[in-house]
């Protein structure tokens, strides 16, 4: 559609949520400046993706009322005839259901400063928020867009026939969609938070509220997924065609590592104090997390039988591994630049460069999903560590943390290659032992509090 009479949109799409993930240093840029000009210009950037989305959906609809052939979609599902009002579920059910969804994620980041949660925050944070919220949204709409939109949605149909090849797309092809824009807005909210640790107690509560949220609609997409895949052998053959499938386990990936681990690890490690033994405990942290995504990896691509039965897997899973573990290593120079804005910024740096990597490599090979399920087993020692090997700091009872998480890592590991899907089995069972890990660190934080309390009042 767009492709043949728009062909300067998407790409000008692209370069919207370009900015969006660039806004914050533009916005820098742009006070020191303060001219019109550039004010204008903020005003523009910030509001272009919703504008193209807003025109887009307003085609779509014109499109429909007129039954303008020209437009693929409607050459294939409606073809000639008269408009009647239920040929508007195509409008929601086919392509423009993503850009509905796509225009209401941004929307909720554009407005996110107004949430009720953080309206009586400071302006300063409230801004922040929102352009970290933006930030998220427009890395996650930019790193789907070729499958949320599909340029074959945009062909002109002059090479297909104008008979319609199928009824209009069902109610139910929402659910993946949903799914996506509900764990898209509100994991963002997590990320936003985890970067404002210092903004007060009503970002907490925001915090609180979005990673009740994340759970109950990440378990509730583990759900769709286990009966979507359930007795399709061959899905992970055909991960590229399976069109929503892909970016919906990626969302799921961030939003539940937010919320089981990097949001309330920012907290956590707050606690900690000047550490002696730091460096070597980041030694030993990147060791353990290395070995993890090292050895699980390829042991998951050999499961699907993609790559062969020799070699091939494993030679594949060590390439994937390794350029996770190398862009890990590589972010602890960003401190030392000044991006430094976390209790610990250099393991921060490492659980969002381990966080974000399947997400960012999936643009290169689909087959980089199956770094998830070591993810999800290496992170949680990325906050336990510290609070093991460091020498100024009260250190968990091993007893109740530290051998628990181990047994329940270890376990977690195999347990998925008993079942027929070991990486459905993965999404079940994997979040566990970051769980254990927050609950256990929260636990012993408030423990030492408390102590500390009852010894300032004897005093």
């Amino acid at each position: 559609m767009l492709g043949d009479s728009l062909p300067w949109f998407l790409p000008l799409f692209v370069f919207g949520l370009l900015g969006w993930v660039c806004y914050e240093p533009i916005e820098k840029y742009a006070i020191r400046k303060n001219t019109q000009f550039w004010t204008k210009a903020m005003i523009a950037l910030r509001w272009l993706p919703p504008a193209q989305l807003l025109l887009m959906l307003f085609i779509r609809i014109i499109s429909l009322i007129q039954r303008d052939l020209s437009h693929l979609e409607i050459a294939q599902y409606l073809g000639p005839g008269n408009f009647s009002f239920p040929d508007l579920k195509l409008l929601v059910t086919g392509d423009g259901g993503s850009e509905l969804l796509a225009l209401t994620m941004v929307l909720f980041a554009l407005y996110s400063e107004r949430l009720p949660s953080i309206a009586k925050g400071q302006s300063e944070f409230r801004l922040k928020f929102r352009n970290r919220l933006m930030m998220f949204t427009g890395l996650i709409l930019l790193t789907s867009s070729t499958i949320i939109f599909p340029e074959s949605s945009y062909y002109s149909p002059s090479s297909f026939p104008v008979e319609p090849i199928g009824s209009i797309p069902a109610w139910a092809t929402l659910v993946p969609l949903l799914l996506f824009t509900s764990l898209a807005m509100f994991g963002g909210e997590l990320f936003a938070v985890a970067t404002l640790f210092f903004a007060g107690d009503n970002f907490q509560i925001l915090a609180r509220r979005a990673r009740y949220k994340v759970l109950i609609i990440a378990f509730s997409t583990i759900i769709w997924l286990s009966f979507t895949l359930d007795g399709r052998g061959d899905w992970s053959q055909q991960i590229p065609e399976l069109g929503l499938l892909l970016p919906l386990i990626l969302i799921l990936h961030v939003g539940l590592c937010f919320a089981t681990i990097l949001q309330p690890a920012v907290r956590l490690e707050s606690e900690l104090n000047h550490g002696d033994g730091r460096s070597w405990g980041m030694l030993i942290l990147a060791v353990i997390m290395a070995l993890i995504v090292l050895a699980l990896t390829p042991i998951h691509l050999d499961v699907i039988g993609v790559f062969g039965s020799s070699l091939g897997p494993y030679v594949y899973g060590i390439w994937v591994a390794t350029v996770t573990v190398s862009a890990m290593m590589l972010v602890q120079f960003l401190p030392a630049l000044g991006f430094d804005a976390a209790p610990r910024p250099e393991i921060w740096w490492m659980k969002i460069t381990l966080v974000f990597s399947p997400v960012f490599l999936c643009m290169f090979t689909p087959f980089a999903v199956f770094l998830i399920p070591a993810v999800w087993l290496a992170l949680p020692w990325s906050s336990l560590t510290p609070w093991f090997i460091e020498r100024d700091v009260a250190s968990p009872s091993t007893s109740f943390v530290l051998y628990p998480l181990i047994f329940i890592t270890i376990l977690c590991a195999i347990i998925p290659f008993s079942w027929g899907e070991p990486f459905l089995a993965s999404l079940w069972f994997g979040w566990i032992p970051g769980a254990m890990a927050s609950i256990g660190l929260t636990l012993h934080v408030k423990h030492k509090d408390g102590v500390s309390r009852q010894f300032s009042e004897q005093e």
